[in-house]
């Protein structure tokens, strides 16, 4: 295999994590302008409503300041890096809920092992 062969095949791959590394860092960049509004705004003795509403606010302008400054279409990107935070959390839960299951098997084996054996 060629070395322009191999560069067409990566090139998608590469296209794809680059994509996938901006759009994580926008979305941390957008939480983090978000939980400071939100803050600010806890701080100054706003409502819940109010501190999500500017949390919500704080976010999508974070994200679209930085699509600016990054020649992007900012509506691309606030969807980008809010699949890309919604495709985290579900495989987080999906993890959490696999390694609760496991640990349910197990403590049951361990107390299976070390339980009465069932008379019948």
């Amino acid at each position: 295999m060629t070395l322009a062969a191999l560069r067409t095949q990566a090139a998608p791959r590469a296209k794809r994590v680059r994509d996938v590394f901006f759009a994580m860092l926008f979305a941390t960049a957008g939480l983090i302008v978000a939980r400071t509004a939100a803050g600010i705004a806890a701080d100054t003795g706003l409502g819940l409503g109010w501190q999500l509403g500017l949390g919500v606010v704080g976010y999508t302008l974070a994200i679209a300041l930085l699509a600016r400054l990054g020649n992007t279409d900012p509506l691309t990107t606030l969807a980008e890096a809010t699949g890309c935070l919604a495709a985290l959390v579900y495989n987080l839960l999906r993890t959490a809920a696999a390694l609760l299951a496991l640990l349910g098997v197990l403590f049951a084996a361990v107390a299976g092992a070390f339980g009465h054996a069932v008379t019948t």
